[in-house]
Parts: C-alpha cells; structure tokens; sequence
C-alpha cells in the first residue's frame, strides 16, 4: 500500500515537472527600466537626485556628484553617490570614445504614496494581462 502510495505521488510530481517545463521563459527586460506598471515621473514625497558620474573606458566610476536634486539629508547624498560608485557601471567606451566620460542619471526615491500607487497598477496589470507569470516580475 505504502509502495502505491510513493508511485502515485512521483508520478504527480514528474507530471507537475513536466507542466513546468513547458512554460515560455520570462521576458528579458533592459536592465534599469522600471516594470510595465510603474508610475512614471515624480509624485508627491518623492525624493529624486540627478547623478553626475565621471566613468572610464570600462564604464567604472570614478567621480561623483549631485546636480538638481530635492534630498535634505547630506548623509542620504553621500551614500547614493557610493552606490553608485560601488555597484553602478556604465557600458563601455567605443574605440572612438573620450578616456573618460560624463554620464548623467535620475535616481528616484519613491515615497510610500508612490509604492502603494505602484501596488495598485501592478494588480490591474496582472488582471488585464493573464498571460504574463507574477514570477516573472518579483517585487
């Protein structure tokens, strides 16, 4: 009975396998854009930094700055310049590109109404697109 038992649940698993496996893969998105459902722009409480970065021929930062931005707080400042410059890359130059290069970037800190806005419009997305998988798109 018990060896019954233990096909019966590996037959639904190599079934459950299976099923899987025929999913379509997920959507490759470019990387830094933002999901089909987000909010675009600025809202209210929104904190939000233009980025001047100084980058090299292999797209590594090696200066920093603010340009028009709206954070009060200079420690807040600081360590969003060292994201940058810690984890952040630029492509790499082309042959007939400068040593080095500026780039400019917007960066968004999206205030709690921003997040519960994209909450809502995720939703509504999912609903009117039933085809695409949520674990395609983690929060």
């Amino acid at each position: 009975m018990r060896g019954l038992a233990l096909i019966g649940i590996g037959a639904s698993l190599l079934g459950g396998s299976a099923a899987l496996a025929q999913k379509a893969p997920c959507p490759t998105g470019e990387v830094g854009r933002g999901y089909p459902w987000q909010t675009p722009g600025l809202m209210r409480g929104d904190q939000y930094a233009w980025m001047i970065l100084t980058v090299d021929r292999t797209g590594r930062p090696i200066r920093c700055a603010l340009g028009d931005n709206n954070i009060p707080d200079p420690e807040t400042r600081f360590r969003l310049c060292k994201a940058y410059t810690d984890d952040w890359r630029a492509p790499a130059a082309r042959a007939n590109d400068p040593d080095t290069r500026t780039i400019r970037r917007q960066t968004i800190m999206t205030s709690y109404a921003h997040q519960m806005a994209d909450k809502k419009a995720r939703k509504a997305w999912f609903r009117a697109h039933p085809e695409e998988r949520p674990e395609c798109y983690p929060e």
